[in-house]
């Protein structure tokens, strides 16, 4: 091995982990933001409910949620997409990448 690649494996590797540390730290603001919009929902159902404004079907609303919930957890658990992605980005992309997304998610 020579010692001429290890700079570029550096830089590479930090600048790829800086990405994926912004972007995880996105990704779990966003989520934070959808999980309160979606508890402010439920929250108004109820309280909409209680005061018999609407009548609400939650058998309906939980098959809903389930089929959605299901789909988005398949589509992201495809492990073609993450082995191309390394194979065809090389190691050191790729573990900064997800090294980066995961402190983002943590500091997020």
């Amino acid at each position: 091995m020579s010692l001429e690649i290890i700079p570029s494996a550096l830089l590479t590797a930090g600048s790829a982990g800086l990405a994926g540390f912004l972007i995880g730290f996105a990704i779990k603001k966003v989520m934070k933001l959808i999980a309160i919009i979606g508890g402010v929902f439920i929250g108004a159902l109820f309280y909409m409910q209680s005061q018999s404004t609407i009548s609400v079907e939650w058998s309906k609303l939980q098959s809903i949620s389930e089929s959605a919930l299901s789909s988005v957890s398949n589509s992201l658990t495809s492990t073609a997409i993450v082995s191309s992605i390394t194979t065809n980005l090389g190691l050191p992309l790729t573990g900064g990448f997800s090294a980066g997304i995961i402190l983002g998610l943590a500091k997020g």
